[in-house]
């Protein structure tokens, strides 16, 4: 007959066996629930009220961890904080858990800019390309790096496949170029040379549009019309020709 205490000792083996898998099932939160967060901190950033927005955020991530957007959303609600180190820690945090994640990568490009470390902003916007070749956003911004490095070539190679892309991105998102801190003679460059690609697409209003947001950065090297190849459909139009007057003519 088997002793008491032999099953008892049974019973407690079976008891240890079993709770281990018992407890592995527990857990945090469903994914229902870290979906209400998400959704809720999302609603609360179009609100611009990004605290509460984290609170729920940091909610979906201690549900879910390696939540790479959940990560992304938090950096985003700092980084329209203009608090950029912190906005640079979600950013870097969401693709370390995904190395694709083409969101962190154009985010943290734009922290980059926003910090004026214009060579890492480069290689994270080129990342960003890369792994989504047709997101017009990214050529946006890598142009926009491009300029401010110095180089107006692949600056215009850039804008050129950007305007391929989204035509209108600008006029929805005009934060992504007016947002960065352009120094010295990168924005009216930029400008100018928005106005020749759309000049080249015979857009006249556009054409337009960007010569007049070129003088008002200050650019002066309105000769560029007379010679550019993009310019010739329209460099006649009275409109174009406002550009080119000489000094004493203006006056």
């Amino acid at each position: 007959m088997v002793s008491k205490k032999l099953l008892v000792t049974g019973l407690l083996f079976s008891l240890l066996l079993i709770l281990p898998s018992c407890f592995s099932l527990k857990k945090i939160g469903s994914p229902a629930e870290f979906n209400l967060h998400l959704n809720r901190a999302i609603a609360f950033m179009q609100d611009s009220q990004y605290q509460p927005a984290r609170q729920e955020l940091f909610q979906a991530i201690a549900i879910n961890p390696k939540s790479a957007r959940a990560h992304n959303l938090i950096g985003l609600t700092y980084f329209r904080e203009n608090n950029y180190d912190q906005a640079e820690f979600y950013f870097s945090k969401a693709i370390k858990i995904d190395p694709n994640y083409y969101s962190g990568y154009i985010n943290l490009a734009s922290t980059y800019a926003m910090k004026e470390l214009y060579k890492k902003a480069r290689d994270y916007y080129e990342k960003a390309v890369e792994l989504s070749p047709d997101q017009a956003g990214a050529y946006y911004g890598l142009a926009t790096i491009y300029f401010q490095l110095g180089n107006k070539e692949k600056g215009i190679v850039a804008l050129n496949r950007a305007l391929d892309l989204a035509p209108d991105f600008l006029e929805k998102h005009a934060e992504a170029v007016v947002g960065l801190p352009m120094k010295g003679s990168a924005l009216p460059e930029l400008y100018f040379a928005l106005a020749r690609l759309y000049a080249g697409r015979n857009d006249l209003e556009k054409t337009v549009e960007n010569l007049e947001k070129a003088r008002r950065y200050g650019f002066k090297n309105w000769e560029l019309i007379n010679h550019e190849p993009e310019f010739a459909s329209l460099r006649d139009n009275p409109r174009i020709k406002e550009f080119t007057k000489s000094k004493e003519d203006q006056q």
